[in-house]
């Protein structure tokens, strides 16, 4: 991995192919929390667990009474049952793809953002900006830990998600229940 220098849009699918390689195909349970940008609303809390390994996942959204899943190539949501590949099944729900951050649109072609700049900051934490093919100061970053290969905060276009809790779940540990949220008194404290 090249750290400080300028990448060129050609570097991408080696890149991507890096950071998933930094990851070892486990279960794992995760809770975090996002905004919007330039919203007043209030941050959401979420909660997930994804299994790369048999490639499932699911999803819960504070305030939401509806779990997203996904099982056995089909896409349980809102809007009824689908069929759709494991890569694609995050778009329904953005922060599983933080589990697999090498899913993330950002990767270059047909995403519209490619990878610029991978920067190490804080010994394992990995800080890595995008900008977008048509406009150069149109710009996102990740910060995925090397030790974990998960990214564990997204600062998009849109919105800030940020993991507050991911561990590793054993293989015979129930799945969770539908998680209760208390109630946010600040921000969480971004530590690196």
């Amino acid at each position: 991995m090249r750290f400080d220098t300028v990448l060129a849009a050609t570097d991408a699918p080696s890149l991507r192919e890096e950071f998933a390689a930094l990851r070892r195909p486990a279960r794992r349970l995760a809770r975090g929390v996002i905004v919007l940008r330039g919203d007043s609303a209030q941050p959401r809390q979420f909660q997930l667990v994804v299994d790369e390994r048999d490639e499932s996942w699911t999803f819960d959204w504070q305030g939401d009474r509806h779990r997203d899943q996904y099982a056995e190539g089909v896409l349980h949501s809102v809007d009824g049952p689908v069929e759709v590949s494991f890569a694609r099944s995050g778009t329904v729900a953005s922060p599983v793809r933080l589990l697999t951050p090498e899913l993330l649109p950002l990767w270059g072609s047909p995403a519209s953002f490619v990878p610029v700049l991978v920067q190490r900051i804080h010994g394992h934490w990995l800080l890595v900006t995008f900008e977008h093919e048509r406009d150069p100061a149109d710009r996102v970053t990740v910060v995925i830990d090397e030790r974990d290969g998960i990214a564990h905060r997204w600062y998009g276009t849109r919105e800030v998600t940020v993991l507050t809790q991911v561990r590793m779940m054993d293989d015979d540990e129930p799945a969770p229940p539908r998680p209760r949220f208390s109630r946010l008194s600040e921000w969480p404290a971004l530590e690196y």
